[in-house]
């Protein structure tokens, strides 16, 4: 008798430890496959948003060009608008954001001001790519910048995109024209100018003899790469689903009538 009850009871706490083992790989699962899933939505989210944004870049090529005003500007007014603007270059306070390749090439985005006529207000103008020194990243490469009145036209950018930065970076020096990212606070407070909230990428047609190189990529390849990744996480998931219906329900099957 007591060997049957043990037995007995043998038999009812193996099926229970078994649920409780069960349990933790199917909660695992669940987080991977909401995590991944999400993730999935997120990047499919971003191909939207560079689809219309492409649309929008596209439709405002055609268009005339807007003026920027003389007077302060809500960004999104012109943010994606083909734009031009009338002024002069103030080369002193050019900057070169580091780390940007054209072509496999390391080099540097150039940027300048250009003081709008008939105001104090300076628009940033994203002006084209120029190579480094391979020997020595840090020496800057001589640029030629028009003197007296130019006018600039260009796409609109509320900002523009930002390498990733392991730690905030400190406020640039005087004199320091070597950067990591470009922002609009931190390049007025740098250079003592009150600029317009948006940055100029020029695209003036026609090309200015000045030895950049203004070969913007599309937005439209980031949208594959964003469904690209999207499907990596989608397959990601269906993996772990997959997973999961084979390792607690399949083997369970086989379990039960490996004992029945």
């Amino acid at each position: 008798m007591r060997d049957r009850h043990h037995s007995s009871g043998a038999r009812t706490a193996g099926p229970r430890r078994r649920r409780r083992v069960a349990l933790l790989p199917t909660l695992a699962a669940l987080v991977v496959v909401g995590v991944t899933a999400s993730l999935g939505n997120w990047q499919m989210r971003r191909a939207a948003e560079k689809a219309a944004l492409q649309a929008q870049r596209t439709a405002a090529q055609r268009d005339a060009p807007l003026s920027i005003p003389a007077q302060p500007i809500d960004p999104a007014s012109l943010d994606g608008r083909r734009v031009a603007v009338r002024g002069q270059y103030d080369a002193s306070r050019t900057v070169f954001i580091d780390n940007r390749t054209y072509r496999g090439v390391a080099g540097f985005h150039v940027v300048a001001p250009v003081k709008i006529q008939g105001s104090d207000l300076h628009v940033l103008v994203l002006r084209g790519w120029v190579a480094g020194d391979p020997r020595d990243r840090a020496r800057l490469p001589q640029v030629r910048t028009p003197e007296g009145e130019v006018l600039v036209t260009g796409l609109a950018q509320a900002d523009l995109g930002k390498a990733v930065e392991l730690k905030a970076a400190a406020p640039p020096a005087a004199g320091e024209r070597l950067w990591q990212n470009l922002d609009l606070q931190r390049y007025e407070r740098w250079s003592g100018l009150k600029l317009q909230p948006l940055v100029l990428r020029q695209i003036d047609s026609p090309v200015p003899d000045d030895g950049l190189v203004r070969d913007w990529p599309s937005v439209a390849g980031d949208e594959d790469k964003h469904r690209g990744y999207a499907f990596q996480w989608y397959a990601m998931a269906a993996l772990t689903a997959g997973l999961w219906v084979y390792f607690t329900i399949s083997r369970r099957r086989d379990d039960g009538s490996e004992t029945s």
